[in-house]
């Protein structure tokens, strides 16, 4: 059981639809994510927010309905 673990920010250049973006990942530890508390199931929704006060960025599920609401898409993705 582990509840944190040193992870990592990865940027990469994609292109769609003409244009060129970047899309950002955080790598969670494989530890961290088997950990029984670990609140996200793959393909899920979250939202994400920056605490500008404690300059932190906060990862919390949430639920397909409202996420929906803000504009999420849930992709059938390629197996």
């Amino acid at each position: 059981m582990a509840r944190t673990g040193i992870g990592t920010i990865i940027g990469r250049k994609s292109v769609s639809k003409g244009k060129e973006y970047s899309r950002i990942w955080v790598y969670i530890p494989t530890k961290v994510s088997e950990d029984t508390a670990f609140p996200f199931e793959i393909g899920a929704p979250c939202l994400v927010e920056i605490n500008e006060e404690k300059r932190q960025l906060v990862v919390k599920p949430i639920a397909e309905k409202e996420a929906a609401s803000l504009g999420w898409r849930k992709r059938n993705r390629k197996k």
